[in-house]
């Protein structure tokens, strides 16, 4: 408080002024105070995944055991934006949640270790709204592999022998694909055609199924040609809505068949004239 002494006069225009720039000063500490609260509050809004505006992909994984019952505890699977830095960590309920997504088409890739690799292709997220991701069902790979394979040609047909090392209580299933070109075991996503009719039955080591001449020739594989033919073990084939058996690759328009268990084991053939 400004206190005058009887002997000095009253200026009354710096008085106004004095109060004028206390007026100001007052506005801007206000001012300062309300962006700070602000800042604060925003601050807190951007930290929290349940308030994110957008840009959030969400899902699920469900395990499936070899023996058709589903795992309880889903948590450790790695789920990433393939060619990207996102990834994250599935919790015990099987849930994932990925934030501050940039607006694009991605594909996403599941993995879990002793279970199978899937992916699902072209989701796209605007950068604005959370995308709910459709539910991913990976399969405990084959406790087998397809150790031997081996060929012979007769008549108007190709017989293949495929053998394991051991014997199973229930039927095991083998897949093969057949190329021109040794088959790259990293990447299944080339081959000319696949052939899933050879079946091991329960206690039995070795199986036997045919294809015909003519299945080659469809595919435009000259007589004379050396042709590939690589066997896998495989479960759970058939298709689903949420591709988590199988999927079309989007660039070589083949089937991916996500529940094959590497190494497989290779033959080669010449096909006859």
């Amino acid at each position: 408080m400004v206190v005058f002494t009887s002997s000095q006069p009253v200026n009354w225009l710096d008085l106004a002024m004095n109060k004028q720039i206390y007026g100001h000063i007052s506005f801007i500490a206000l001012f300062v105070i309300c962006s700070c609260v602000w800042l604060g509050c925003m601050e807190n809004r951007v930290g929290s995944t349940e308030d994110l505006p957008g840009s959030q992909f969400r899902g699920s994984v469900r395990l499936q055991a070899e023996d058709n019952s589903f795992e309880i505890n889903k948590n450790l699977v790695l789920v990433r934006l393939e060619g990207t830095g996102f990834e994250t960590l599935t919790d015990t309920a099987g849930k994932w949640t990925l934030n501050l997504i940039p607006a694009g088409t991605y594909t996403i890739v599941y993995s879990k270790p002793g279970y199978s690799t899937a992916k699902r292709f072209s989701v796209r997220c605007d950068g604005t709204f959370p995308v709910i991701v459709k539910p991913m069902t990976l399969a405990q790979l084959p406790s087998f592999t397809a150790d031997s394979i081996k060929t012979s040609v007769l008549g108007d047909s190709v017989f293949i022998t495929c053998s394991t090392a051991t014997s199973a209580e229930r039927d095991r299933r083998i897949i093969f694909y057949v190329d021109t070109v040794q088959m790259n075991q990293g990447e299944m996503n080339q081959y000319l055609f696949s052939n899933l009719d050879l079946i091991i039955k329960a206690g039995e080591r070795t199986a036997q199924s045919s294809l015909p001449l003519s299945a080659f020739k469809a595919q435009g594989i000259q007589s004379g040609k050396k042709v590939f033919l690589t066997a896998f073990s495989i479960v759970r084939f058939e298709a689903t809505a949420d591709e988590s058996f199988l999927a079309i690759d989007p660039i070589t328009k083949k089937t991916l068949f996500w529940n094959i268990r590497l190494p497989g084991a290779e033959t080669t053939f010449t096909l006859p004239w």
